[in-house]
């Protein structure tokens, strides 16, 4: 297997960004595959499921405008996830119960750190993804 592309890159940083009112978020999912391909495993489903977290949560709890970026840093090997929108609310870790709850406490147990910064018109949640953890393999169904 090849080495990901993040790690082939003598960029220092790089990846896409999204608007979120326009982009579907099966694509931001396939976008973060890509990004982190050829790697496959459970680090990029981790990275997928952090991702689709803070993208549902902005939609859900957030105002618009919605943005997400994902970059990749090279030193240490990370994925900074970032989502920007303009409600007031803040994030905060919660019991989950049969209302939510369990977005935040998945991205507070996959992402190596997070957090939001705050701005005069919007908000930035992001985390940060290790790329450089041991790749264990996906799980195969048992036949």
């Amino acid at each position: 297997m090849g080495r990901p592309l993040w790690a082939l890159s003598g960029h220092e940083e790089h990846g896409p960004e999204f608007d979120l009112e326009t982009t579907a978020q099966w694509q931001i999912r396939d976008a973060v595959r890509t990004l982190l391909a050829p790697d496959t495993g459970v680090l990029v489903e981790d990275a997928v499921l952090v991702v689709d977290e803070m993208v549902a949560n902005a939609l859900e709890h957030g105002s618009a405008p919605w943005r997400c970026r994902l970059t990749v840093r090279a030193d240490p090997a990370r994925l900074r996830v970032e989502v920007d929108d303009s409600g007031p609310g803040e994030p905060r870790l919660r019991t989950p119960d049969v209302d939510g709850g369990r977005g935040l406490l998945v991205i507070d147990r996959l992402a190596s750190s997070w957090g939001v910064s705050r701005y005069v018109r919007f908000k930035t949640v992001w985390a940060e993804l290790p790329l450089d953890r041991p790749h264990l393999p996906p799980v195969t169904a048992a036949p």
